[in-house]
């Protein structure tokens, strides 16, 4: 996507429109659950409300941090700001995290026999959960699709989220009937495996975004150099870098082109430009910074 303000714009009003839809059905999904969780004393029910409950606030700071994500290039950040919305969804980490440390602990200690009454579980706990799933699979499904469409960070880790969700709430679903048969045990047990799933969502969303905010090289130099050489009248490229930010590629490198071709400048800037389409081609949307130097230098170095 080029950053003309027109993109910009759609792609702000396309990501907003997906964060109030999503905000509003997890809401729904938090309040029938935590209803169903206090009304059976389900500690498994109550702990997925909560994991729901993040979804809601990564939608709220989601429509705070897109206004800033989308602004235009200033003279503090020339590249842009997209990587705030690379920050935010980091910070979903933290939260889920936080809300890990908080469940674990609460089921150690019921299951460390510290006194609660047994939860009674009905079908209508059962049927708001069934619900509530279904629910989850829209959003998830709904939230990654206008992701990757939109070429959001942040879009696409809450609906790494989400899904999260779904596979949590069928296990606290399983376990409801466990314990509806007698093993009150299990509520707790069920809530740590809640944790673990979160845990997993926080280190996945961390995998995902560490990378872009160090500048870790999305692309090995040396497949870049390959595709570089490939260009009739290269010679070679040298000191190759790359890096991601707001969805594109952003690559530099010093080119050396065939000897006959050095001394005429308008054919050095056409092989230039076959270069940025070899890597559009490859690579999705690039934006390279090409340095041309005598091919004599080099071989003098």
């Amino acid at each position: 996507m080029s950053a003309t303000p027109e993109n910009m714009a759609t792609y702000q009003n396309g990501v907003r429109r997906v964060l109030w839809i999503t905000l509003a059905l997890n809401l729904a999904v938090v309040v029938g659950k935590l209803i169903a969780g206090l009304a059976a004393n389900s500690l498994s029910v109550i702990s997925d409300a909560i994991h729901s409950s993040v979804d809601s606030l990564n939608n709220i700071v989601g429509l705070v941090v897109i206004k800033y994500a989308t602004a235009e290039p200033d003279d503090e950040h020339p590249y842009g700001h997209a990587k705030f919305e690379t920050l935010a969804a980091f910070g979903i980490a933290g939260f889920l995290f936080v809300t890990c440390y908080e469940l674990s602990k609460s089921a150690v200690f019921r299951l460390m026999g510290d006194a609660h009454p047994a939860p009674e579980v009905t079908w209508l706990t059962v049927a708001t959960m069934v619900v509530t799933i279904a629910v989850n699979v829209f959003v998830t499904v709904y939230e990654k699709r206008e992701g990757e469409r939109l070429q959001s960070d942040y879009l696409i880790a809450d609906a790494a989220h989400t899904r999260s969700d779904v596979l949590v709430s069928c296990g606290v679903l399983a376990g409801l009937f466990l314990v509806k048969f007698g093993w009150v045990w299990f509520d707790p047990l069920v809530s740590l495996f809640v944790a673990v799933m979160i845990a997993a969502s926080g280190y996945q969303i961390f995998k995902a975004t560490i990378p872009v905010l160090v500048d870790a090289a999305p692309i090995p130099p040396q497949r870049i150099a390959e595709v570089v050489q490939m260009v009739s009248g290269v010679h070679s490229a040298h000191d190759i870098r790359s890096r991601t930010h707001g969805g594109a590629i952003f690559i530099e490198m010093h080119l050396h082109i065939a000897a006959d071709e050095e001394h005429d400048s308008v054919r050095a800037h056409d092989i230039t430009e076959e270069v940025e389409r070899a890597l559009e081609t490859a690579f999705g949307h690039v934006t390279a910074t090409i340095h041309v130097e005598p091919l004599a230098v080099h071989e003098m170095s």
